[in-house]
C-alpha cells in the first residue's frame, strides 16, 4: 500500500511540473520531483527514499528527459546522500528543513548539469545558470520547509496503511 502511495505521490508529482505553463515563483520553476524526493529522504531511510528518487528519477527522465537515466542516478544520489546528512538533525526546525533542501537541490542541479557535460551538452557555469540554480534551491527550500509537516502526516498514514494491510492479509 505505501508503495501505490508513492507511486500516485510521483504521477502527481509529474503532472504538477510537466504541465505546460508549470509552477513559478518569482520567475523560477521549483524542482517538485527533486524536492519530493529529499523531502521523502528526509523522511525514510535511504534504502526507501532511494529507490523512490531512482523511480521518480527515471519517469521524469522519460517524460523530460534527454539523457535517460540521468535525472534517476542524480535522484537517487541525492536521496541517499541528504538521508545520511539528515539522519542526526532536529527535522522539525525549519531553518535545517530549508536548508537541506536548499543544498540538496544545488547538489542535485549541479551533479545533473556536471552529468550533461560528460555526455556532451556542454553548460557554461555563468551568472545565469548559477542565478538559476541559486533560485530554484531557495523555491525548493521555502516550498519543502513548510510541505514537510503534510508530507509527515502522510507518510504516517500510509505506514499505517501499509502495516494494516500486512497484519489483516
Amino acid at each position: 500500500m505505501k508503495r501505490v502511495g508513492y507511486g500516485l505521490i510521483i504521477i502527481l508529482g509529474l503532472a504538477l511540473q510537466t504541465a505546460s505553463p508549470g509552477i513559478v515563483f518569482f520567475g523560477f520553476r521549483p524542482e517538485l520531483m527533486l524536492l519530493l524526493t529529499l523531502g521523502l529522504a528526509m523522511l525514510e531511510v535511504p534504502r526507501v527514499a532511494g529507490p523512490f528518487g531512482f523511480a521518480a528519477g527515471l519517469l521524469q527522465d522519460l517524460l523530460v528527459g534527454k539523457f535517460i537515466g540521468l535525472y534517476a542516478g542524480t535522484y537517487l544520489l541525492m536521496a541517499i546522500f541528504v538521508g545520511f546528512i539528515t539522519k542526526r538533525l532536529y527535522k522539525e526546525n525549519l531553518l535545517v528543513r530549508f536548508m537541506a533542501l536548499f543544498m540538496g537541490t544545488v547538489v542535485g542541479q549541479l551533479l545533473y548539469l556536471s552529468g550533461a557535460a560528460s555526455f556532451g551538452a556542454p553548460r557554461p557555469l555563468s551568472w545565469t545558470v548559477w542565478s538559476a540554480i541559486l533560485g530554484t534551491g531557495v523555491i525548493n527550500g521555502f516550498i519543502g520547509a513548510f510541505l514537510y509537516r503534510p508530507l509527515v502526516a502522510m507518510n504516517k498514514q500510509l505506514n499505517y496503511l501499509d502495516e494494516l494491510l500486512k497484519r489483516t492479509g
